[in-house]
């Protein structure tokens, strides 16, 4: 049940973190072109998220630089991922940007939990 009740955090949490995700990117996309406010919005989302997970979610209180290290290395990873669903998801259909913003949202959550709970926040094998 231990896995039901961290994608349950996962979820409420990621409820925050998109809203962060969705509020700068709405902000930003008046004064910066699309594709630099996306990458700022999902990096500021990904500060959120990083100490709703690693507190709340996986409730992973070990300090580690490893751990820091891989959760930045999958935010790039999931950057990379987000930016691009999004511009392809525009370039198909220009102005679509809550259906872009939801795709590349719903697509690199998928791929974040899945790093997160078995990669980055792993707890070390007694």
């Amino acid at each position: 049940m231990r896995i039901g009740n961290e994608l349950f955090r996962f979820f409420v949490g990621g409820i925050f973190v998109v809203t962060v995700d969705f509020g700068v990117y709405f902000f930003l996309k008046l004064i910066l072109p699309l594709d630099v406010s996306k990458g700022f919005s999902f990096i500021c989302a990904g500060a959120v998220g990083y100490v709703l997970n690693k507190y709340w979610t996986f409730k992973f209180a070990q300090a580690s630089y490893i751990e820091m290290g891989r959760y930045a290395f999958i935010n790039l990873m999931s950057l990379v991922v987000n930016v691009v669903i999004n511009r392809q998801i525009l370039n198909a259909w220009p102005g679509a940007i809550l259906v872009a913003l939801s795709a590349a949202t719903a697509v690199t959550s998928i791929f974040t939990f899945v790093c997160f709970k078995w990669w980055v926040f792993r707890k070390a094998e007694a």
